[in-house]
């Protein structure tokens, strides 16, 4: 259980990681490490038991965070109408923080979310580019429909932390840079800036085996570049990451935006 130290996403309430499903069988597969911790087939948690488990450590521990750490929340619909109604007949009053994929949100789904608690989303936008994206075998939404989701979600004062990769194998100078102005576009509550890593194990890490330049596991840590990039060296891609997370903080446009998003 995480302490109640002041935090910014959860204030002084006590938060804890939990699982309502397991599995995840999208593309990206190719360089994620979900779908080799926990496979591609998704299995899910009757929403009853998870409920009791919330209910249990709330009551035990005073906990009023949770962090589901499923690496794709909502991908079953009927399971996560369930698992709300469930929650709210309780009347817990808990919040809880999700990762998940736009392309799955729905006005509906949105709505239920946030009445049972639903505080934040994690969601990957990953590239700009959509041939870079292609290249990985990512698939994403259309720019307009990530633009719409993610207002809609804003809009039911439910926070958005939206989650970009830096480095992919094709990325350029100006792949990079138009990822990084997209993420000051979509201006959501958070963004996370990552680089581009094979990861032992995963299908891609048998393409690049011979390019990997890491002498250490703790390297494959997403902020360090630990394969021999064609067009970067390590310190150009953590020059672009201190980049990225300069530019999209120090705004005074996002400031006064996650100012509010706490009123």
């Amino acid at each position: 259980i995480q302490s109640n130290k002041t935090s910014l996403l959860f204030g002084t309430d006590k938060s804890l990681p939990i699982l309502a499903t397991r599995g995840c069988p999208y593309s990206c597969f190719k360089y994620c490490v979900y779908p080799l911790q926990q496979g591609r087939k998704p299995r899910h948690r009757e929403p009853k038991f998870i409920v009791d488990e919330l209910e249990y450590w709330n009551k035990t521990f005073k906990v009023k965070m949770f962090i589901f750490r499923d690496p794709v929340f909502s991908i079953n619909k009927k399971h996560t109408v369930e698992f709300c109604k469930e929650l709210i007949n309780r009347k817990l009053d808990l919040k809880f923080v999700i990762e998940t994929h736009l392309r799955i949100l729905d006005s509906d789904l949105i709505k239920i979310l946030k009445q049972a608690g639903l505080k934040a989303v994690k969601v990957g936008v990953e590239s700009y580019d959509t041939e870079v994206l292609k290249a990985s075998g990512r698939f994403s939404v259309t720019k307009d429909e990530q633009l719409e989701k993610i207002r809609e979600l804003e809009g039911n004062n439910i926070q958005v932390s939206a989650m970009y990769i830096l480095g992919f194998p094709t990325d350029t100078d100006e792949t990079i840079k138009k990822t990084i102005d997209y993420s000051k576009r979509l201006n959501t509550t958070y963004a996370q800036f990552s680089v581009w890593t094979p990861y032992p194990g995963t299908p891609v890490y048998n393409e690049f085996k011979e390019k990997i330049i890491a002498k250490r596991y703790d390297e494959f840590d997403q902020y360090h570049l630990v394969f021999n990039h064609k067009l970067f060296n390590q310190q150009n891609i953590r020059n672009y990451l201190s980049k990225a997370y300069s530019l999209y903080y120090f705004r005074f446009s996002w400031l006064f935006k996650y100012i509010r998003s706490f009123v």
